[in-house]
């Protein structure tokens, strides 16, 4: 019998459609028996608990559910305490305690819910995660550079050896093992602001010492699509949706592979077509608001104060054009020291709106936050005012959408 347990924080949305989505994943492509074990809080309802038992049966397999907060509270609110985490979402150390989930299991495969198999979860299953004397099974982040982690920055773990915590091969009781020595890691990751919860822990402690499993059993799809060579093709591998969620484009064959399977679940029903129009409605009657909202406050702003631009270079002939910028304006251009533009726009405070034209808004954004001036009153974007015959392509994500259905 293979074992899997899932982590499932938010039983009552859309990460119960995902555990369920990628359970039927795991069951289409497995010949063996499998014992699937949900780790849930109160949050799961009694339609989505239903509706995971009706997979399995459909599959003839088996799933069982165990309510972490019940069962290791206590043990939860001492990583809580150790490695408090704003949002009060405490799944990230569900795979701290499963030896007291599952204190008689001697081996578990250890699931994050937006994954999707393209595999047997039997060759996962073959491996021995005390080959090493560990008891604790990953995969290499091997796609990924080396800046997104800053332990690896920081030369606490080197690059090659920094694993996902998103698919675990684990013996329970390495967990019991190592508690204290969990929470001391926990403790030295959150002092230092390390921002990857559970899995910066496991890295700091365990780089050295786990069994590294190949890629495949957890590939990273933010990775893949960012760096591997067009066109992209399925292979036989756990997908993992890290970041970014499945959207309606089914041009993306990874969103293709999720929604085929999804297709199959007690979710895709008529009632999924409803869910979507209101989720649209929304999301369009949203967008057109803020549009208008900030149109006005733009007009408004512009009935009193005069134009100021900051724009980088590539853009200063188009901005010209599409703003009709007068010769009488002040244009600023980004080598323009970050102490310079905050004296001119304070020295400007109520009588000129600044329009930032530049490719990375994010940065001048913060920059500009962090001198106490406001978006929408002390500078806008000016990229939003910009439609496709002006050159800029609006993407409409359609995440929302599929977490709706």
């Amino acid at each position: 019998m293979i074992h899997v347990a899932y982590r499932l924080w938010g039983g009552d949305g859309f990460f119960a459609k995902m555990t369920g989505t990628s359970m039927l994943s795991m069951f289409e492509n497995t010949k063996e028996k499998v014992t699937v074990h949900i780790m849930h809080n109160d949050r799961l309802t009694n339609d989505n608990r239903d509706k995971l038992q009706q997979i399995a049966k459909q599959y003839k397999q088996r799933v069982k559910f165990y309510n972490v907060e019940e069962i290791a509270g206590d043990s939860l609110k001492k990583f809580m305490a150790a490695y408090p985490i704003p949002s009060g979402i405490n799944a990230a150390w569900y795979a701290f305690i499963t030896h007291e989930v599952f204190p008689d299991l001697d081996k578990i495969i250890f699931l994050v819910e937006d994954t999707v198999f393209n595999l047997d979860v039997a060759e996962l299953w073959a491996y021995d995660p005390n080959k090493n004397g560990c008891g604790l099974g990953a995969a290499a982040e091997l796609k990924s550079p080396k800046e997104r982690f800053r332990l690896c920055v920081d030369n606490h773990v080197k690059h090659e050896n920094y694993f996902s915590s998103s698919v675990l091969l684990i013996n329970p009781k390495f967990f019991r093992e190592n508690f204290e020595t969990l929470l001391d890691g926990c403790k030295f990751t959150y002092e230092n602001k390390y921002p990857y919860v559970e899995q910066d822990v496991l890295n700091y402690l365990f780089s050295e010492k786990y069994l590294k499993l190949p890629y495949r059993f957890n590939e990273n799809l933010r990775d893949i699509r960012a760096f591997d060579p067009k066109p992209l093709r399925l292979e036989k591998a756990i997908y993992h949706f890290a970041g970014a969620k499945p959207d309606l484009n089914t041009d993306d064959i990874f969103n293709r592979l999720y929604l085929e399977y999804f297709l199959k679940t007690p979710w895709a029903s008529v009632n999924m077509f409803g869910h979507m129009n209101k989720a649209f409605d929304k999301m369009f009657r949203n967008y057109l608001n803020e549009s208008k909202d900030t149109l006005l406050r733009t007009t408004n702003l512009l009935n009193k104060c005069r134009r100021i631009f900051l724009i980088e270079d590539r853009f200063l002939a188009p901005a010209k054009q599409i703003f009709e910028i007068r010769d009488d304006e002040t244009i600023l251009d980004l080598s323009i020291e970050p102490e310079a533009l905050a004296q001119k726009l304070n020295d400007s405070r109520g009588e000129a709106v600044l329009f930032v034209f530049v490719r990375n808004y994010p940065m001048v954004l913060n920059f500009l936050r962090d001198q106490n001036f406001r978006e929408g009153t002390d500078f806008v974007n000016a990229l939003m005012f910009l439609s496709e015959r002006h050159g800029f392509h609006f993407n409409f994500n359609t995440e929302s959408l599929v977490q709706e259905m």
